[in-house]
């Protein structure tokens, strides 16, 4: 998968935990930020979180996209906002093969160090 195009002061990512056998709103822990409320350091380490996990995802709809039986997932989307339009990326994450630091930002809603 190649590289996710830069983000801009609009844009919005949302991260939630997905799946399982049961829906629990609760669990689902679902995480919004946007770009414009977080520190330029901030955006920086979050667009190198999300480049990291890239190898992990799956994209939506297709045959080995997680959340078959019992196997949970994070769910990333990113909304772009510019002058053209407006366009969105969907990456699902299996929980068991993500990156601790993104299992972190979805815990706590913060872009750590």
């Amino acid at each position: 998968m190649r590289p996710l195009p830069s983000f801009s002061q609009i844009t919005v990512i949302e991260l939630a935990r997905e799946g399982g056998f049961a829906f629990i709103p609760k669990l689902a822990g679902l995480r919004r930020i946007v770009v414009a409320d977080i520190s330029p350091d901030e955006c920086q380490r979050l667009e190198q979180l999300l480049n990291q996990s890239l190898p992990y995802a799956r994209e939506e709809g297709q045959p080995d996209s997680p959340g078959r039986g019992d196997q949970r997932y994070f769910r990333v989307q990113i909304d772009y906002y510019g002058q053209d339009g407006s366009s969105q990326i969907v990456l699902l994450i299996p929980e068991s093969e993500a990156p601790q630091a993104l299992v972190d930002l979805w815990q706590t809603g913060q872009v750590d160090k």
